[in-house]
């Protein structure tokens, strides 16, 4: 998995807690006290999971609340990092049929030459025309849900109305995950990256 989902978990961490918490959730998912996720590097996929599992344990968040948690800050990360992936989107539409080639890119920089990319394997997009697409999402971490929560948090920020079906799902014994995403109103107003009405519960929880 690339690191910046790596680090934005930990800056969720951080949202919650503080560098105490972290070690915790580290020794749970037997990770390297000292480890320090960079976004340009790719990490292996066990490891990412024992990091969730360790976070939803030693936090007791749910999955759905560490879900909403993580697109807040997500999405923060990307505003403060990466800014033009989302200048050069003026809908929420735009920049979620941008995230597989936004995903691979960013894997692009971490990848060692002669090494698959992974990234673009998990992720295929098809386009169902007009404000209509389908996922094709395949991964030993099974984050569909994780997928769903953070198309419809920029559907928020972005002021658009989006309905998300959940056709096939890996958790129920599917080869992959297929997710059917339709807008249907655009609100075409400016972007705003910071909700005035936070919809994030979690992030008012603190730990330790």
């Amino acid at each position: 998995m690339i690191g910046v989902i790596e680090k934005t978990v930990v800056d969720c961490l951080l949202e919650v807690g503080d560098q105490e918490l972290v070690q915790d959730v580290f020794f749970a998912a037997n990770i390297p006290p000292d480890r320090v996720y960079r976004m340009d590097r790719h990490y292996p996929d066990g490891e990412t999971g024992r990091l969730i599992n360790a976070v939803l344990k030693v936090t007791g968040l749910t999955p759905e609340q560490l879900f909403e948690l993580f697109a807040k800050v997500f999405f923060e990360v990307v505003e403060d990092v990466f800014p033009e992936f989302l200048r050069m989107s003026k809908t929420s539409e735009d920049l979620v049929r941008k995230q597989a080639k936004i995903h691979a890119l960013i894997a692009a920089g971490g990848r060692k030459p002669g090494e698959s990319n992974k990234s673009t394997d998990k992720f295929q997009l098809e386009d169902r025309g007009p404000n209509e697409i389908a996922v094709r999402y395949q991964s030993e971490l099974q984050l569909c849900g994780l997928y769903q929560t953070l198309v419809g948090y920029a559907a928020d920020l972005f002021g658009d109305t989006v309905l998300i079906e959940h056709s096939e799902c890996a958790h129920e014994g599917a080869e992959f995950c297929k997710i059917h995403v339709k807008w249907t109103s655009i609100a075409g107003q400016p972007t705003r990256f910071h909700p005035t009405a936070p919809q994030s519960p979690p992030g008012q929880m603190r730990y330790g």
